[in-house]
């Protein structure tokens, strides 16, 4: 029986992603710690470059409650969860891991973007916010590297 081989551009057998779509909404391959970190980066500026213009359109000052700027900014949240999350996905299996921390971050960031909206305690959404960073970028997915050579999700993406 004949083994089939990757097509790819690469001699590692590696595809190269070439549009948004690929490139922030893909579940399927391996994401390397650079790559991942760049597009975390764009996610974070993109996200808050939302949030800034949507504020000013609507008004809000900080320390104002405006039911509005609460809505408009849990709905753009709850947007960017999307990318991330498959973002997340690929990391994980570029360390050959599943999707359980992915969906475990996806989760807690959902929960956050809703504490805006309902008003819940900060100390609570502090904390939260603090755990979700240490261990999902800092702790976990910008440290750990990714398996050598193949692994059960596709070729190494270096």
């Amino acid at each position: 029986m004949k083994e089939v081989e990757f097509v790819s551009e690469t001699a590692t057998g590696y595809i190269e992603e070439k549009t948004i779509s690929e490139m922030f909404f893909k579940s399927k391959g391996r994401l390397n710690r650079l790559r991942y970190f760049k597009r975390r980066v764009v996610l974070g500026i993109l996200l808050y470059v939302f949030i800034y213009l949507g504020y000013r359109v609507l008004g809000y000052e900080y320390g104002q409650d405006n039911f509005y700027a609460a809505t408009y900014n849990t709905i753009v949240s709850l947007l960017f969860i999307i990318p991330t999350y498959f973002l997340n996905v690929r990391r994980l299996q570029d360390m050959n891991r599943g999707k359980t921390l992915a969906v475990v971050y996806a989760i807690l960031t959902s929960i956050m973007a809703f504490m805006d909206f309902t008003g819940v305690n900060y100390m609570l959404y502090i904390a939260l916010t603090f755990v979700t960073i240490v261990f999902m970028l800092s702790g976990y997915m910008l440290v750990v590297p990714g398996t050598q050579g193949k692994n059960r999700y596709g070729a190494s993406p270096i």
